[in-house]
């Protein structure tokens, strides 16, 4: 997969920055914001690659085939494809104590666009809300609805189902 057709499915979205309650995600919109956006991951400042191209299985290691195309903008995590499978499977994850721990997130680009569409449509915040307001999704039933959305849309159940159970939790907050 090329840069320029990875960029191309990404501008399918709606709005490359989608905010759900006090989740979100920061989506890349340009070659430019794609080669920045693995800076830290897969490539040095300097242009030299990082990840550790020798040991491809080796768990916990970052893969040359992972190409970070966005950020959680709460706690900074990558989501990333993995360019050695068709489908370009979306994932997260976060630098643990044996290495890269991951997720996850859709089967496919194209189910992540979707997944971050479906939330976008549902609200259409413009920054992360520390409380609920009138915008939020409050109706149980419609949290349900769209959860499920969530997991047929993906293909990925537990990385939907703790991202939902985040949201409700802000929900009940004092």
């Amino acid at each position: 997969m090329t840069d320029n057709k990875l960029i191309n499915i990404l501008n399918t979205l709606d709005n490359h920055e989608v905010f759900f309650g006090p989740q979100g995600f920061k989506n890349v919109a340009s070659v430019a914001e794609l080669d920045k956006a693995q800076l830290g991951f897969g490539m040095s400042e300097l242009g030299q690659v990082s990840a550790n191209e020798g040991s491809a299985t080796e768990q916990g290691s970052w893969q040359t085939s992972w190409q970070v195309f966005a950020r959680d903008t709460e706690l900074g995590d990558p989501y990333f494809v993995d360019t050695n499978q068709l489908s370009l499977p979306v994932y997260t994850g976060f630098l643990g104590d044996k290495g890269w721990e991951i997720e996850q997130v859709a089967s496919s680009l194209a189910g992540y666009v979707a997944c971050i569409n479906l939330l976008f449509s549902h609200g259409q915040q413009t920054q992360a809300q520390f409380f609920p307001d009138s915008s939020s999704v409050t109706d149980e039933g419609a949290l349900k609805i769209l959860e499920q959305q969530l997991f047929e849309i993906s293909n990925c159940q537990h990385f939907w189902q703790l991202f939902m159970q985040c949201y409700q939790d802000w929900l009940t907050e004092d």
